[in-house]
């Protein structure tokens, strides 16, 4: 795919692994489907119909409780398996799973996004295309400085992501969501808005699904859609010069089980999740204060082409905050405050006496 922009290839990833795993799902569900005909029919040509299946609980949920049960050491193939499983349990299937097994299944991905993750734009290029040149290397010990700068000064993630760019692995990234929802209250407000335009249509519909159930414990996948969100340099230069802008979602599940007198308890248990690419195209220069008191200024494409001159390269970076529970209510709403994010710890600060020596230096 020479010549194809990152996000062309983002796209073209997502639209080839949704499409597998839809073939995928296929397939599990015809064999599913199979073995409960055989079971149902049992060995006897002359006495068909030994048992009646009215879902396929029976023979996926044993499966599902499997691969659940092997937590973070589910392999990528096992990981998706699983996540084609809970979806094709029914709401009292997932309750048991959830239940029995929420620690399994949350260590094996299962709230990971489904939305599209694809790089905002197209990024620089191609990595490595051309030759450097001494401008090209003059600006890259330039952003050394600016980083190890940065790190002194405490915006500890700008100076990671700058020296993470410069250290030209291009290996993923991790956020520390919590750690930015924390830091900035414009960011958890954000999150919380996704929650709050979602959630009374996330409790009647499981309360439906609770009542045509018997009122039987159930539980519901719900998703929101990709929300941006911009970091701006007046509120936190950290978050500003480490990813300036992200893609979010919150991923979750709601569970209803009745209390003592049969009344159904809604809660839900969610994640947010963070992702973006840190890239820099034709466009993009930076001004970046230094600490004694002056700016200094990259001007536009000089960043980008330390990627394509292949002294640097962009790199994708993800991440998901802690799980939080949140009660819904019983048969009234419950508009309670939203849990608030984990506090941040040292980790990767100046202070942290565990902390590694950061890439590219």
């Amino acid at each position: 795919m020479e010549g194809t922009s990152q996000r062309t290839k983002d796209l073209m990833q997502w639209y080839a692994d949704t499409l597998t795993g839809l073939v995928a799902h296929a397939a599990e569900i015809d064999a599913a489907v199979t073995r409960a005909l055989k079971r149902s029919h049992g060995g006897d040509p002359h006495n068909a119909g030994h048992a009646t299946y009215t879902s396929l609980d029976e023979d996926q949920l044993p499966r599902a409780t499997k691969l659940a049960s092997l937590g973070g050491d589910a392999n990528t193939a096992q990981r998706a398996e699983l996540r084609r499983l809970w979806t094709s349990l029914s709401p009292e299937a997932r309750a048991e799973l959830w239940t029995g097994h929420k620690d399994g299944l949350l260590a094996a991905g299962l709230l990971a996004p489904t939305v599209k993750k694809a790089a905002p734009d197209q990024g620089s290029g191609p990595h490595g295309v051309e030759d450097p040149g001494a401008e090209e290397r003059r600006t890259r010990e330039k952003m050394n400085l600016v980083a190890e700068a940065a790190d002194w000064k405490g915006d500890n993630d700008a100076a990671r992501h700058m020296a993470r760019y410069l250290g030209n692995s291009g290996t993923d990234m991790d956020l520390p969501v919590d750690k930015m929802m924390s830091d900035v209250p414009g960011f958890n407000a954000h999150i919380e808005d996704g929650i709050r335009e979602h959630q009374a249509a996330w409790r009647d519909d499981a309360l439906a699904e609770f009542r045509r159930n018997g009122g039987q414990p159930v539980s519901m996948p719900v998703e929101t859609g990709n929300r941006d969100f911009a970091f701006a340099p007046d509120v936190d230069n950290n978050w500003f010069y480490a990813v300036r802008s992200t893609r979010s979602n919150v991923t979750g599940v709601v569970t209803v089980v009745p209390d003592e007198n049969g009344q159904p308890k809604v809660g839900l248990d969610y994640q947010a999740n963070a992702w973006d690419r840190s890239n820099w195209d034709e466009s993009k220069g930076v001004t970046v204060p230094l600490l004694w008191g002056s700016d200094m200024s990259i001007p536009d494409g000089q960043m980008a082409r330390l990627h394509t001159t292949g002294i640097a390269q962009e790199f994708d970076m993800a991440g998901s905050s802690s799980v939080k529970h949140y009660d819904l209510g019983g048969p009234a709403p419950n508009q309670d405050p939203l849990p608030q994010p984990d506090q941040p710890g040292r980790e990767g600060d100046r202070t942290d006496p565990g902390r590694e020596q950061q890439e590219g230096r």
